[in-house]
């Protein structure tokens, strides 16, 4: 890849004690206010979209919850790249995020992106 130019999105090593989270610009609500209570965030920045999985692919960033409504096609090339990036997505009970839910109407449930997986480690007692 290197002759091309380009070089591989890898996530950070998130530092527990200062984290730096991302949310939604236009869903911010006190449920992800409420779980990022839980977290030793010194940063926070608000996006659009999907950008948010790409900044905590190329190591800008470590979590980013979505405590709202998203559908399968909100996430899914997302959640692709941040896993590749060595992250990981999962339901903010800790399942892993699947897709292909008919009977859900291909709504996502809760979810949380993380840069170097769950972070259950970070939070505060």
């Amino acid at each position: 890849m290197a002759e091309c130019g380009l070089r591989r999105l890898r996530t950070r090593v998130p530092d527990p004690h200062a984290l730096v989270a991302l949310t939604s610009q236009s869903h911010l609500n006190r449920a992800t206010e409420s779980f990022l209570a839980g977290y030793n965030v010194i940063e926070r920045r608000a996006l659009a979209s999907s950008l948010k999985f790409g900044l905590i692919a190329k190591g800008e960033a470590d979590v980013y919850p979505r405590v709202g409504p998203t559908c399968e096609w909100d996430t899914a090339a997302g959640h692709a790249v941040l896993v590749a990036a060595g992250g990981a997505v999962t339901a903010t009970d800790g399942a892993p995020l699947l897709y292909g839910n008919a009977a859900r109407g291909f709504e996502n449930p809760d979810f949380v992106a993380w840069g170097r997986g769950p972070l259950a480690r970070a939070r505060e007692a």
